[in-house]
């Protein structure tokens, strides 16, 4: 986690499996870390701590319960502001996921906490890139290495869950979230790199003020260097309606590539 989220995380995701394992048993295979915290650009005070569990079987509703009843426990605190997101799926899910994969549970703690128990009918089309992730920089922190756990999913799904985000930050996201989603997956549509928003945004920026690549806009240059900023702490989060709108702008071009890509 050297070049992730350094001491402030460290210990937290071995606890949650430690009390996945707990509970579990055998059940367990492994605990994979995987967002931000992961891919660099971690922070305690804007980013959650993003986990995936794998069990050989699907599990019962009391066991599902246990669980999140030890994740929420005052004990296991998370050292994000946001939290931990966590999800639970079988190993079959893993190593061969569908369009729509399902979960076994789903929990959420921070300011709102959220449990969903799952069920047969429960799925989450955004663990595809997740699964992604994990296989190409997840960290295990219990378990097998990802690659043995984690098959990568067909590129057309998701790219279609990159733009599904994208149009998901539009509605909900900050300044920063929908300006460097919005350099994130124009990274992965250009150069097939899953990396973080921070990572993306530079990406674009260079990108974006190289002629031989790109018409120059210094306009976008100074969106994406005023989002990098921001998420890094390093100065105050936008929120007026004219950088909203701006960054939807941003949004709205990338999303014209993937029409292009998709065409």
């Amino acid at each position: 986690m050297a070049s992730g989220p350094g001491p402030v995380l460290a210990g937290y995701p071995a606890a949650v499996a430690g009390a996945l394992a707990r509970v579990l048993g055998p059940v367990l295979v492994g605990v994979y870390l995987h967002g931000s915290a992961a891919l660099g650009g971690w922070s305690a005070e804007r980013s959650d701590v993003d986990l995936l569990g794998v069990v050989a079987t699907s599990l019962d509703r009391r066991a599902k319960q246990v669980v999140s009843a030890r994740l929420n426990h005052p004990s296991l605190v998370c050292p994000a502001e946001a939290g931990l997101e966590m999800s639970l799926v079988t190993a079959a899910v893993a190593a061969d996921p569908p369009r729509r994969p399902p979960f076994e549970l789903h929990v959420t703690t921070g300011p709102s906490p959220q449990t969903h128990l799952g069920g047969p009918a429960a799925a989450d089309p955004d663990l595809l890139l997740h699964f992604a992730v994990c296989r190409r920089a997840g960290l295990a922190v219990a378990g097998p290495a990802p690659v043995e756990v984690f098959t990568e999913p067909p590129r057309a799904w998701l790219l279609e869950r990159a733009a599904a985000e994208l149009r998901w930050a539009t509605r909900h996201g900050t300044f920063a979230y929908r300006v460097l989603t919005a350099c994130r997956a124009w990274r992965y549509l250009e150069d097939d790199a899953l990396g973080s928003k921070v990572d993306g945004g530079r990406w674009a920026r260079a990108r974006l003020a190289d002629p031989a690549l790109e018409e120059p806009d210094p306009g976008a240059v100074a969106l994406v260097d005023a989002a990098v900023a921001a998420q890094l702490g390093q100065a105050p989060m936008p929120g007026a309606a004219a950088d909203l709108a701006a960054a939807d702008r941003l949004v709205a071009a990338v999303l014209d590539r993937f029409a292009g890509t998709a065409g």
